[in-house]
């Protein structure tokens, strides 16, 4: 993947926003960025509610534009002093939340998106349809989502993969963003069609440590591939990928998770992967996601 030499950091100014700001911002230092661009969408439909309840429509779009302008420099500001980093861009659109970040990205060519959980919108069972989804879905770039409030660089990184093309670009943006963290590249295993074979139960358990072996020596070839200052940690797990993943969250405790957008099993571009989408729902930590790197077109 190579070095990230363009951030955004798209936020809504609200709390939780604050904190993909903030990490952002950590990130544009640490990495050397060339840019860290801030970006904030007024959306048009609530723009239109607005206008609709003013008595005087044109007066209420001036104040509100302009109190987001004056909030998007105080960010600036705030984060410049206590980062040390120059803000290359503060951007205020009016449009379709994410359809505009997706064209944002597009147009500054961006290495890393950052966000937050936007606004308190981002409720788990309600996560489909959400911005965060549809950004996950159609922007190309690795996509950042900042759960918590940021106090150091990462430290324990947990990076599941199978082996497919997005598990190799996250595993280099892993490296690139936490080259000082713990890293655990955890890869979960099933045994195909054992319900169907009538076996014993031993004979199923010398079946699966056979597959374990298989598995921990193409993770070890996986590996390889990739140079690091400390060698990531592998891990082996039997059980569905979701379920592997959310047992080793709560063992490993990592404050970043990288994953890929769609695995072996993804068979269309506008879905996000089931493993995914369920990591994005449950993980209470940071969330990378990467995709192939092919632009897709967004939703209307």
């Amino acid at each position: 993947m190579g070095e990230i030499k363009r951030i955004i950091a798209a936020t809504d100014m609200s709390r939780l926003a604050s904190f993909a700001e903030a990490r952002a911002a950590m990130l544009a230092h640490e990495l050397g960025a060339e840019s860290l661009d801030l970006l904030h969408i007024v959306d048009n439909l609530s723009l239109e509610a607005l206008r609709q309840l003013a008595q005087a429509p044109e007066d209420a779009d001036h104040r509100l534009l302009e109190s987001s302008r004056n909030q998007l420099t105080e960010i600036e500001k705030r984060l410049a002093e206590r980062y040390g980093i120059t803000i290359t861009t503060t951007a205020l659109n009016v449009g379709r939340t994410h359809t505009e970040i997706l064209r944002y990205a597009k147009l500054l060519n961006a290495g890393l998106v950052v966000m937050g959980v936007h606004g308190g919108g981002f409720v788990r069972k309600l996560f489909v349809g959400s911005t965060v989804d549809k950004v996950l879905r159609t922007l190309a770039c690795p996509v950042l989502v900042v759960k918590r409030e940021p106090e150091t660089p990462y430290q324990r990184v947990l990076v599941p993969v199978d082996f497919s093309e997005p598990s190799r670009l996250g595993m280099d943006i892993a490296l690139t963003i936490a080259p000082r963290a713990s890293i655990t590249v955890l890869h979960a295993f099933e045994v195909p069609f054992e319900a169907n074979f009538n076996f014993s139960d031993e004979q199923i358990q010398a079946y699966r440590a056979e597959q374990r072996a298989e598995k921990s020596d193409e993770l070890k070839k996986f590996l390889s591939d990739f140079k690091s200052s400390a060698a990531p940690s592998p891990a082996v797990e039997f059980g569905p990928a979701s379920t592997v993943i959310q047992e080793q969250i709560e063992v490993f405790e990592p404050d970043l998770i990288v994953i890929g957008k769609h695995g072996k099993s993804g068979w269309e571009n506008m879905l996000l992967g089931s493993v995914t989408k369920q990591v994005m729902q449950y993980a209470d930590c940071d969330v990378l996601v990467v995709g192939q790197g092919q632009q897709e077109e967004a939703p209307r």
